[in-house]
């Protein structure tokens, strides 16, 4: 599967009511309000691959980093993690490990929790944890990652992250000559159409209603032997906990052994939003380095990039944290950086 989702996971509405994007300047202090209080250098939101990799990076920079983990990877129910080189078919809980371990041995700080405050204290920027805690730290990077919304098939979600999955990338080889079901309309599944037919020559495209695609489309996956079927969908059905297949509601049984599910992506958490960074679709806006335009605030993997796999996140991050450190130093001499 895809990245990791949301690390540092959403809060509820009622602590992000509380929640207060603002400037004011303080002078910094060991504690707030009767709370104990981390001091840090950047707050990493998230402990994902994305989060991780970027605190690994920082530390090894020698930045005091300190990790917010909500503990809970998009690709938790996945069975491996794939196109990671070095990692082929890791399970996701143990390259988990394996990550923290990494960023710990350089000194990073990981603290389970969620963030629920978040304020800008004149250069810094204090976090207030669900659980009372603080940290205090000079920058943020959030690593919140998105979640994946399966389309509304009553059976999908029992069989998430096995027999119903949804990046081609991360799954098809897997699905190679079996016969698979791609669930959805529009141009998601359309694309996923397109990379299945690489793997298999059993494919059908179910897309529970109105297909929506014009005519040329249509008659390109009439060609290439994919048939579209626009009945309604009654459930996906599973034998053993494995997929056995798909019913729709006229009662015709139609026998799968994967699913690819045209998913929505949506944020995983509402801070981005709520400290101030534009958010487009599922994505947080970022510059070219991961700057957020929100003082102090940065964007490392699939909450800026989606569609990014679990390698392309990890590569994300690693060119974020590299950014935030830059800035720093520049901060650091209060010389700055020619042509920055």
């Amino acid at each position: 599967m895809t990245d990791e989702r949301v690390s540092a996971a959403p809060a509820t509405a009622t602590d992000y009511l509380r929640l207060a994007f603002r400037y004011k300047f303080a002078h910094d202090t060991d504690t707030c309000l009767g709370d104990p209080m981390r001091t840090s250098e950047v707050i990493v939101v998230g402990g994902g691959v994305a989060g991780l990799q970027a605190a690994l990076v920082l530390a090894r920079a020698r930045r005091a980093v300190t990790v917010v983990d909500g503990g809970e990877p998009r690709n938790a129910r996945s069975h491996a993690v794939h196109n990671l080189a070095g990692h082929e078919g890791v399970a996701p809980g143990r390259l988990l490990e394996l990550a923290r371990d990494d960023a710990r041995r350089y000194g990073a700080e990981i603290v389970p929790g969620l963030v629920t405050e978040a304020e800008r204290e004149g250069p810094r920027w204090q976090v207030g944890l669900r659980d009372g805690g603080r940290v205090l730290a000079r920058a943020l990077l959030l690593a919140t990652g998105v979640t994946e919304e399966l389309p509304p098939v009553p059976g999908l979600a029992d069989l998430w992250g096995g027999d119903v999955v949804s990046c081609p990338y991360c799954h098809g080889w897997e699905a190679r000559d079996r016969a698979v079901a791609v669930v959805g309309a529009g141009e998601r599944a359309w694309r996923q159409v397109l990379l299945l037919r690489r793997f298999t020559g059993d494919l059908v495209l179910l897309t529970n209603g109105p297909a929506g695609f014009d005519d040329g489309r249509l008659e390109w996956l009439r060609a290439a032997g994919v048939a579209v079927r626009e009945e309604p969908i009654a459930r996906v059905l599973a034998d053993g906990g494995r997929l056995a297949g798909v019913e729709f509601e006229h009662g015709e049984f139609l026998p799968r052994a994967a699913v690819f599910a045209a998913t929505a992506r949506r944020p995983a958490s509402p801070l981005p939003a709520a400290l101030g960074c534009t958010i487009s679709g599922a994505a947080v806006v970022t510059d070219e380095n991961g700057h957020t335009g929100v003082p102090g605030v940065w964007a490392a993997g699939s909450c800026a990039w989606p569609a990014l796999t679990v390698a392309g996140s990890a590569g994300h991050a690693t060119t974020t944290a590299i950014a935030l450190n830059d800035a720093l130093l520049d901060e650091d001499t209060g010389l700055g950086s020619p042509g920055r």
